[in-house]
């Protein structure tokens, strides 16, 4: 096979086709580092808040676990919540403050009427919904019967 030999202008045209070819590779690579590193410092940096989103209206319709809601305070929380046995019931507060007022307030704020029925019920005793679609205030209610009929009739 003959080679043909490429002229001094040839080599040189190609050589600057490889370090642009070379420069586009590299500026790509960069830019997906950039962009990746980005990514997880905000996710990092916003994971709790993205979750608490995420649990706002995923958990519209369900039970919410007692470990993200403040009972003092009938909101969802950003991170799980203490779990303290007073009474021998389990109540969930996100802290010692939201607790102090629960035992100074026993009746105003561990008895709280069923959303749906309006029955006296414990917090302890009570199953966790949310009032409303993406906003973070809660609802107790005496019995699954009664949870699915407040979001069966949209309230």
């Amino acid at each position: 096979m003959n080679k043909k030999k490429l002229s001094k202008q040839q080599l040189l045209e190609n050589q600057k086709i490889e370090n642009k070819n070379f420069n586009r590779i590299l500026i790509i690579s960069f830019s997906l580092l950039v962009v990746m590193a980005v990514s997880v410092l905000t996710f990092y940096t916003y994971g709790c808040e993205t979750r608490f989103f995420y649990h706002k209206w995923a958990w519209y319709g369900k039970v919410i676990p007692g470990e993200w809601a403040c009972m003092n305070g009938n909101n969802l929380q950003l991170h799980k919540t203490a779990k303290v046995t007073y009474n021998d019931k389990l109540y969930y507060f996100c802290n010692q403050h939201c607790f102090n007022h629960m035992v100074k307030n026993f009746m105003e704020v561990a008895m709280v009427p069923d959303a749906f029925s309006g029955d006296s019920i414990n917090k302890a005793d009570a199953l966790i919904g949310l009032k409303e679609k993406g906003e973070p205030e809660l609802v107790y209610f005496k019995n699954e019967e009664s949870l699915n009929q407040y979001y069966a009739s949209g309230k």
